[in-house]
């Protein structure tokens, strides 16, 4: 029984100093103060996915025979890749450091705190920094294909094979590019009056022999769609798998060799925005513990090829330093902190008693 009590009354002393804790607890207000968290720093990848899907025309084996095209695939393909990428730091709950301060005593004890829905440290008699959020991709409208048939010929359409047809389609080709030849030339039965309603006539065949052409050569839609990986690194890392892309399955999972591996290397530059300091005990009850972010390079491959590198500040690379009790119990001091990492973003104080 002592020493359930003694660890007990040990615990209370490492929440009273705003000691780092192991279990996590209920941030919120407390009887004398404030329980809070401070935040790491993760990475969200915002990956914006193709899905490619090719559909084998109606005459696509007949394009070699009537058309001279060769390598034309007569299966339905269904392809995945990368098309753009970006990066977005947010702030996560770091249980890891939880503190407690007392707000006794001076301008501290009516300070207006406020925290995140997840108990992390925002600001102190001012108003929150608002984190910058990705905005989500927004898909183009899709466009309908349009149906080769309407634009099939009487002729081509009472045809009584898909050979046939195909070989007359091959004809009505030919003569609308012999069509377009003679506008172009002037020599056309039906010239117009003028340049504009000629490009017009041009363009109408343009569109369709390309629709016609889709009859052998097939044709391709697109979809894009964004997908989001969120890492949190701890400490530096050489190559390591972040996820797998298959070219046949889209994003799979890091393990799934199916997939061409994307790294990311974590460099630790051991460089941060201050240094640390000693704050006397008699100045620490009512001070707040901050982060001060460390700088790292994060670098992303494919495979064997280089993506780029980024420079980055992020809290769990750097270390925690105290703004001293003093500060907030003799002034109303206003402080806002950053919400990726943690640091100070803002502080001031109103110099008058």
């Amino acid at each position: 029984m002592k020493k359930l009590l003694l660890a007990a009354m040990c615990l209370w002393s490492a929440i009273a100093m705003a000691q780092p804790q192991t279990t996590p607890m209920t941030a919120g207000r407390t009887a004398d103060g404030i329980i809070y968290y401070l935040p790491k720093t993760a990475i969200e990848f915002n990956l914006l996915i193709e899905k490619k899907t090719y559909t084998p025309g109606e005459f696509a084996k007949y394009a070699e025979k009537y058309l001279r095209l060769k390598g034309v695939n007569l299966e339905e393909e269904v392809t995945y890749s990368i098309v753009n990428y970006g990066l977005t730091q947010i702030g996560v709950r770091d249980t890891s450091k939880c503190y407690a301060v007392k707000l006794k005593g001076g301008k501290c004890e009516t300070a207006e705190i406020k925290l995140s829905d997840e108990g992390v440290l925002q600001s102190v008699n001012a108003e929150p920094v608002k984190p910058r959020k990705h905005v989500p991709f927004t898909p183009a409208p899709s466009v309908k294909q349009p149906n080769p048939h309407l634009y099939l010929t009487a002729e081509v359409l009472s045809a009584g094979s898909t050979a046939k047809m195909a070989e007359l389609t091959v004809e009505q080709i030919l003569e609308l590019q012999e069509h377009r030849q003679q506008l172009i030339t002037g020599e056309a039965d039906d010239m117009p009056q003028d340049e504009q309603q000629l490009q017009r006539m041009i363009d109408e065949i343009d569109k369709q022999r390309e629709i016609l052409m889709t009859l052998f050569t097939g044709t391709v839609t697109r979809d894009t769609v964004e997908q989001t990986i969120v890492v949190c690194p701890e400490k530096e890392v050489e190559r390591e798998v972040i996820f797998r892309l298959s070219k046949k399955l889209g994003l799979v999972d890091k393990d799934d060799l199916s997939g061409v591996p994307y790294y990311m290397t974590i460099e630790d530059m051991h460089r941060t925005t201050f240094q640390k300091y000693d704050i006397p005990e008699n100045k620490k009850e009512g001070g707040f513990y901050v982060n001060v972010p460390g700088r790292i390079k994060l670098t992303l491959h494919r495979d064997n090829h280089f993506l780029g590198s980024f420079d980055l500040y992020a809290a769990q690379f750097g270390f925690v330093e105290l703004r001293s009790g003093s500060l907030f119990k003799r002034y109303v001091t206003h402080m806002t902190l950053n919400p990726t990492t943690g640091s100070v973003d803002k502080i001031h104080a109103d110099m008058t008693k």
